[in-house]
């Protein structure tokens, strides 16, 4: 085997030879799970340093501001033109000066710097794209579609599930869509504690209690029974219409696999 020969293999034996390109494994990376609240903590991360020094400038410009306005105040002006007298105000007010204009450029660069960070960067891009993924719905339908066919039936064929019930499934439908257009209304909160209420009745009577569906929605109505009136701000409307909407989604789901057939539009 000749010298080159030689060489070439001592370069690919920790790669893959495709051709003429050599390429090397990349080595394992940890992979760790993150909560919304982290993200959060790690976007603010990104921004926070552009957005103390812009604070710092405008603090120090406002410092310089007063100081500026108090040495006119006390400045005496029937002596302080007499060229003894003279440097002693002009030194003072021209740092003072300086100082303002510098504050007010460093303010403005790190706030257009904090600005193309937070609208238009790769920072930006990035956040965009997680957060997307966090505020996208989490519904059953999801979940059946990526299971096995026979394991979705065996879902929806559980044991004590009550699919004659067929009144119970329509008012089910019917109640939990008027209690998510109640949430996003502004309707208070016993209204929406009653739209549950007759929703938790429905899903009962189907016998879906004990379905991935029918804990969540026990677990909403308990949340909003213990939500005060005060609490239910925008935020938390969007949030838990969503969430509702997630059971409204997963009953749909687990409905479907009884009808194998369904089409949900025409063709």
């Amino acid at each position: 085997m000749s010298a080159r020969s030689e060489g070439e293999q001592a370069i690919t034996s920790g790669g893959y030879n495709a051709g003429g390109l050599v390429a090397y494994p990349l080595p394992d990376e940890i992979v760790v799970p993150l909560r919304r609240e982290e993200l959060d903590t790690l976007c603010e991360g990104g921004v926070s340093e552009e957005r103390a020094n812009r604070d710092l400038y405008i603090g120090a410009g406002v410092g310089a501001l007063a100081g500026l306005i108090g040495v006119l105040a006390t400045t005496d002006w029937d002596s302080t033109w007499k060229p003894e007298r003279r440097w002693w105000f002009l030194i003072p007010f021209l740092v003072l000066c300086v100082m303002v204009a510098i504050s007010i450029v460093g303010g403005f660069i790190h706030q257009g710097h904090l600005k193309r960070t937070i609208g238009n960067s790769a920072f930006s891009r990035l956040k965009a794209r997680l957060l997307r993924l966090f505020d996208e719905p989490r519904s059953a339908i999801a979940a059946l579609k990526s299971m096995p066919g026979v394991i979705a039936s065996q879902i929806g064929t559980a044991s004590g599930v009550k699919w004659e019930n067929v009144a119970n499934l329509l008012w089910l439908g019917s109640d939990l869509d008027w209690t998510i257009q109640a949430i996003r209304n502004a309707a208070p909160k016993e209204t929406i504690v009653h739209g549950l209420t007759q929703a938790s009745h429905h899903i009962s009577e189907l016998g879906l209690a004990d379905t991935t569906p029918g804990k969540l929605l026990s677990s909403l109505r308990s949340q909003a029974q213990s939500t005060p009136e005060g609490g239910l701000n925008q935020h938390w409307r969007k949030d838990f219409a969503e969430k509702v909407s997630q059971v409204l989604h997963g009953v749909s789901g687990l409905a479907r696999t009884q009808q194998p057939t369904f089409r949900p539009d025409p063709v």
